[in-house]
């Protein structure tokens, strides 16, 4: 009942706004000329982050926000709110980041990065982020919606963070992104730590309307086996009763998304999106996991400090 109210309110709100080039020199050793040329050439261009600046948003967004694991429901209302404090931060070439042309809450995240090259329309950087959110069923029961039946006795899946080398290329109005990661994340059954690869690709289209800035995307990511497992697949000692042994294979995501930014004052905006996501047919082979495709949907306002 309470989904079904959350979701009558932000859908009327979301229709409203639908009606490798690798070169070896240094950060230091480019020039801020290599910058104003990129700007006179392309406003959507990248920035040589050489002076401190820094930025904090307040976000305070209502999040419909299912997962593939079966048994994890949003069943009361604080379920629904994901308040959070984005960080912008940069100086000579280092810099922390949210995306802010993303439903940022749910995809964007904080990436820690340096600048390793900016040339006219296309830059290199060494990130840090989160790629992937964890899971734990005891939690999960007793506070988050879990069901017992389906998800008592799984072990604790830790989020999934990785080191990746970024590469970026500006359109006039878009901008298209390539992180090439080295994934870690928690031990397997057998106290081992487990690490893969995570491919991860989007392109984001600018579309202005009014005063609306409305962002198109699309995605597609690859995961490699051993982080699929990690999440979906079902050890020995998780075995019961409808809920077999199970090793999972690698896998894909695609997805599809807008999302919208529209100014309330000087320091306020209001902001929504909607997110799609499509996995490999084959993730459904998992015992624990019940769909491959779930719509992510958010409502909020952010404050500028």
């Amino acid at each position: 009942m309470i989904r079904k109210t959350l979701l009558s309110i932000i859908a009327p709100l979301l229709l409203s706004f639908l009606s490798l080039i690798f070169c070896p020199n240094s950060y230091a050793e480019q020039t801020e000329q290599a910058s104003d040329t990129a700007a006179e050439q392309n406003s959507n261009g990248p920035v040589v982050k050489d002076e401190f600046e820094w930025q904090f948003i307040l976000d305070l967004s209502v999040v419909y926000d299912p997962k593939i694991i079966a048994g994890i429901e949003q069943e009361d209302p604080w379920h629904y709110f994901m308040p959070g404090v984005l960080v912008d931060l940069s100086y000579k070439g280092f810099f922390l980041q949210s995306n802010q042309r993303r439903s940022n809450m749910l995809f964007g995240g904080i990436e820690f990065g340096y600048q390793l090259l900016v040339k006219d329309n296309w830059q290199l950087d060494l990130i840090g982020k989160a790629y992937m959110q964890g899971y734990d069923s005891e939690s999960l029961i007793e506070y988050g919606g879990g069901d017992e039946d389906l998800i008592e006795g799984l072990r604790e899946r830790d989020g999934t963070a990785g080191i990746a080398l970024r590469y970026s290329y500006y359109f006039p109005d878009a901008l298209f992104t390539l992180d090439l990661a080295s994934a870690h994340t928690g031990d397997d059954e057998n106290g081992d730590h487990v690490q893969g690869f995570i491919f991860d690709s989007f392109y984001s289209y600018l579309l202005p309307y009014r005063n609306w800035d409305i962002y198109l995307g699309a995605g597609l990511t690859y995961y490699s086996q051993n982080i699929v497992d990690y999440y979906i697949g079902v050890s020995a000692s998780e075995v019961k009763e409808g809920r077999p042994e199970y090793t999972a294979d690698d896998g894909f995501r695609t997805q599809l998304e807008i999302y919208a930014q529209h100014p309330i004052s000087a320091n306020w905006s209001f902001n929504t999106g909607i997110t799609h996501s499509i996995f490999s047919s084959n993730v459904k082979d998992s015992p624990i996991v019940d769909t491959n495709h779930i719509t992510q949907v958010m409502v909020g306002v952010l404050y500028v400090f």
